[in-house]
């Protein structure tokens, strides 16, 4: 082929090139701009609605992020292997879709419910605490429904005895007078003395 058709063809594709990086540029920062949108009034609608905890935030690690072009709060429990997603549903100004997503399964809904007002400071931390029940009900129910291992009391090995046997020479109350010792389960939760 003559090498000049060569060098024709060659500064079109760089045209085409250089054409379609700017095309998918602007459509990558019209895509991050509405993300932005749509995660700032997700979060508006979240504090008009619910009243979490600061422990409960910490515990429940959420954040804002889309799914299916449709914001949601992901709710991440360090001990359980699903996310947690709450999101608005569209058309009804105060209703919330809780589901959760397990490795390897396909998301499953937990319950609908109606969250809190702005206006009403007690229905707002009332909707908050639904949804970190739900969460706990899931964790240690719905969760060992499903095969995992249900949680195990530590119990106390060492029983302190009540009474002991008295020998019939020494009048003395034998009692254990010892104190009990504290009783830790695992990670070093105390469970009482």
């Amino acid at each position: 082929m003559d090498q000049v058709l060569v060098d024709v063809f060659e500064l079109a594709r760089k045209v085409v090139a250089d054409a379609d990086r700017k095309i998918a540029e602007e459509e990558e920062r019209r895509r991050e701009i509405d993300r932005e949108k749509l995660l700032l009034q997700l979060g508006a609608r979240v504090e008009d609605a619910f009243d979490f905890t600061s422990k409960e935030k910490l515990e429940l690690e959420s954040r804002l992020e889309v799914h299916d072009n449709v914001g949601v709060v992901e709710f991440v429990v360090r001990r359980v292997r699903a996310i947690f997603l709450l999101s608005p549903n569209e058309g009804d100004g105060n209703t919330w879709t809780l589901r959760v997503i397990e490795d390897g399964q396909t998301p499953q809904m937990i319950s609908e419910f109606q969250g809190g007002t702005k206006t009403e400071q007690g229905s707002r931390r009332l909707a908050a605490a639904r949804i970190v029940t739900m969460v706990g009900n899931w964790a240690q129910v719905g969760n060992w429904a499903q095969g995992a291992k249900e949680p195990q009391v530590v119990l106390s090995t060492k029983q302190p005895p009540k009474w002991q046997t008295r020998d019939t020479r020494d009048t003395r109350d034998t009692r254990d007078e010892s104190k009990p010792e504290p009783t830790y389960g695992t990670m070093g939760k105390f469970l009482g003395v």
